[in-house]
């Protein structure tokens, strides 16, 4: 192995290393507010990798990752990641919403690039109910007449069947309630996604899925939207490429560097043919 092969072999050493750490770890959307609009940051539970946060460079928004299957709820669900708003975020009292723009994207190690979801594919977001239709839901299961109103109580469904993202758009509620502000204007909260068919039940295809919202809440203009990418039943070598490919901008393979120092060398020897004393 000469020189520049062993050196090239170091550098991506150290790179999928660096990037592996970052991988490692799970960060809560931090949600903020700047003159009138909602903020997205980062927060971490604990120590920062050292090599720093995902930006998406196709778009300049923050990525967040999380994983299926990392808590109780099974293999295709997950709660990650979470919500995280400190003392004087928002209102007090204010609902904190994410509304889903653009529609579901998809990668597989098999077909290394980005696409629509295949339409077998459903991610589905399980967010609150507002209170007065699940009130007026709750007196019309009862059989309050007085209290039951029957056209609120008929939206119960659509929230709570979630809002679901295909390769095809979104439907259902959108935006989706994440959290009421407490009366200090703090909160933390951690919404339930799944990976399904359109059946229901887990989704049969692997892969990694990728979603982009924005945070919006009454009195607030909606955030720059950001972006979480979903591993579902992919190794983390697997996943690792799926998040680099998104971090990481593509380098010429070895031919376009020779096709460029081709073009130099050409546009060179014209320009000193040009420009021969006579």
């Amino acid at each position: 192995m000469n020189f520049k092969t062993s050196l090239r072999a170091a550098l991506l050493g150290a790179a999928i290393t660096a990037s592996a750490t970052l991988h490692a770890q799970t960060y809560d959307v931090l949600v903020g507010s700047t003159s009138g609009r909602l903020t997205a940051g980062f927060f971490s539970h604990g120590a920062p990798a050292a090599s720093g946060f995902g930006i998406d460079f196709l778009t300049g928004q923050n990525l967040y990752r999380a994983n299926f299957g990392d808590f109780a709820g099974g293999a295709s669900k997950t709660n990650d990641p979470g919500f995280q708003g400190f003392a004087g975020t928002i209102t007090p009292g204010a609902l904190l919403y994410v509304r889903g723009v653009g529609s579901l994207q998809y990668w597989s190690p098999a077909t290394p690039v980005w696409t629509a979801a295949p339409s077998a594919s459903v991610l589905r977001l399980d967010g609150g109910v507002p209170t007065d239709i699940a009130t007026a839901y709750l007196f019309c299961q009862i059989g309050d007449d007085f209290l039951c109103n029957p056209t609120l109580a008929s939206q119960f469904g659509q929230y709570e069947a979630g809002t679901r993202f295909t390769g095809a758009g979104i439907a259902g509620p959108n935006p989706a309630i994440v959290d009421e502000a407490s009366p200090s204007g703090s909160f933390h909260a951690h919404l339930d996604w799944s990976i399904e068919n359109q059946n229901g039940a887990a989704a049969s295809i692997q892969g990694a899925y990728l979603v982009t919202l924005q945070l919006a809440s009454p009195s607030y203009q909606d955030s720059a939207p950001l972006k979480i990418l979903f591993n579902y039943g992919l190794s983390g070598t697997e996943f690792q490429q799926a998040y680099d490919s998104r971090v990481m901008a593509p380098v010429p393979e070895v031919p376009t560097y020779a096709l460029l120092a081709a073009g130099l060398g050409l546009i060179t020897m014209l320009r000193r043919r040009r420009y021969r004393p006579s």
